[in-house]
Formats: structure tokens, C-alpha cells, sequence
């Protein structure tokens, strides 16, 4: 099995960036999802409101020279409108305030970090705290080709990665749905301590039906398929599970497409509630 796709996404339900090689940092890929837009009472502003933000293309220019660190450009194609904002708004003058994200309230500029407590692995064996930025809860998603190709053989109208927003895509599986068994995986060539942990079924929601070429919801599938026969997990008998939440065990590598996949240890994921 091998990494067939990387994908970040630096602005929280915004469109992603498809890359051949990107660092892990602290809270998982850089700079993904490392902001957030919200509304005037500083509530998270999602596709599951607004699924145009599904347009939104944002591009990242890092420049150590900058007291920001550089800058991210968001650009809107249906209307060639273009907003520059600080990469780095802590390094600069930065306003902190406090934001709500799935039902969490933390301090932000808009780069501030997360403490991960569920579903982690026994303390002993991390290396670090996990942390997250504005992911709905976990630093990585991972989906296979082969589960993908699963769902469309059930729908009408194929969708595409897009449809679920992964951070690793992978090929290779023997079976669809084989990600659903790993507890312990190693990604990246040459690299046996680059171990993550896979810990938990990630829930599906209305975003899935946004088309992300058009950035409108269309119809009830594929979650309406999914639910059909992806309610799998007993910690979260009525949701849709696609795809599985992964933690990094280090900081400072660098993943790339190609990449192997070792999977060093399986077992039973039931989401805590």
C-alpha cells in the first residue's frame, strides 16, 4: 500500500490544495486548516451553512522576511475578488478572542492550537500531546481508493475525494473498508519510527453532498447511501462513518506521495461519545 494523494486544506471549509510532499508539524500537515472564518459572534463558518465556501481557493506565500511570516491570499471565482491576510498573525499584532468550533470554545487569532482527548491510545505510548488546529477533531483523515470505489459502485452519480475532504488518500487495500481495522500504521519510506496511530471512524455530515466544483448541495447522496450501510460504529450507531481519523506520534517529517504504508497493528474502533 502506498500514498496516492496529499491534500491540505489551509482555510477551514475552503477548497484544498492537492501537494506531492508536505511537513508535519505539531498539529498534523502545515498550515491545514490553520484558519477559520467566522461570523459576529465568532462561531465557526462551515459548508454545512455556507457551501459556497467550497469555491474559496486559497494559496499560501511564506516569506521569513515578513514579520507575518508571509501572507495567504483567498480568492473567490465567482466574483475575481481577493483577500490578503497575515500567514503568521501571532508573530505580528495578532487580536486574540475566543471562537466556537464544533460545540468547543477555544482562544484564537486564528492559528491557536487544540488539545485532542478522545480516543487516544494508551498514554505510554505517545511521544507528545496531540493537538489539533480547526480540524472537526483530529489532525488527519485518511481514505482508500478502494473504499471510495466501493461507494460509487452504490450511487448513481459518482463523487470524488473532494466529496470528503481526506488529508491522505491510499491504494493498495486488499478489501474496502480495510482502514477500518488499523490501530497503528507507519507512513513514509525509510522511516520505521514514523508511526501514527488511526483512532477513530470519522462521522459524515451534510457536506458531503456539496459539490465541490460548484459549491452546491446536490440531492441527499452519497450520505444518504452511506447510511445505508456504513452505520458501523457502536459508539456512533446513527451516523455515517467514511474514512478514519488519524494522530501523529512526532513532529518534523515530511510525507510524499508514493510514500509506503506499514500497518503494524489492528483491532475494534468504537468513537467515544
Amino acid at each position: 500500500m502506498n500514498i496516492s494523494s496529499i491534500y491540505i486544506y489551509p482555510v477551514k471549509s475552503c477548497k484544498g490544495i492537492k501537494v506531492d510532499s508536505w511537513k508535519i508539524n505539531n498539529y498534523g500537515f502545515k498550515f491545514d486548516r490553520f484558519w477559520m472564518i467566522v461570523d459576529d459572534q465568532n462561531h465557526a463558518i462551515t459548508q454545512r451553512e455556507h457551501s459556497k465556501l467550497a469555491l474559496v481557493s486559497p494559496t499560501i506565500h511564506e516569506n521569513d522576511d515578513d514579520d507575518n511570516g508571509g501572507s495567504v491570499i483567498l480568492t473567490n471565482p465567482e466574483n475575481d475578488q481577493e483577500l490578503k491576510l497575515p500567514l503568521l498573525p501571532n508573530k505580528g499584532n495578532g487580536i486574540k478572542l475566543s471562537v466556537t468550533i464544533c460545540d468547543e470554545i477555544i482562544m484564537a487569532y486564528d492559528c491557536d492550537l487544540r488539545i485532542i482527548e478522545k480516543n487516544l491510545p494508551p498514554k505510554n505510548e505517545l511521544l507528545k500531546q496531540p493537538e489539533t488546529a480547526f480540524s472537526d477533531g483530529y489532525p488527519f483523515l485518511i481514505i482508500s481508493e478502494e473504499s471510495l470505489s466501493d461507494l460509487n459502485n452504490r450511487l448513481s452519480l459518482p463523487v470524488t475525494f473532494r466529496n470528503f475532504r481526506p488529508n491522505i488518500v491510499i491504494k493498495g487495500c486488499n478489501k474496502p473498508f480495510e482502514e477500518d481495522t488499523w490501530k497503528k500504521i507507519i507512513m513514509g519510506e525509510d522511516a520505521d519510527d514514523n508511526l501514527f496511530f488511526v483512532v477513530a471512524r470519522s462521522t459524515r455530515c451534510v457536506m458531503t453532498t456539496v459539490n465541490p466544483e460548484t459549491g452546491i448541495k446536490e440531492g441527499l447522496d452519497p450520505l444518504k447511501t452511506l447510511q445505508s450501510y456504513r452505520r458501523v460504529d457502536p459508539g456512533a450507531k446513527y451516523k455515517a462513518c467514511f474514512g478514519m481519523n488519524v494522530i501523529h506520534n512526532k513532529s518534523g517529517m515530511t510525507l510524499n506521495v508514493g510514500d509506503q504504508i506499514k500497518v503494524i497493528a489492528t483491532g475494534e474502533h468504537i468513537r467515544e461519545k
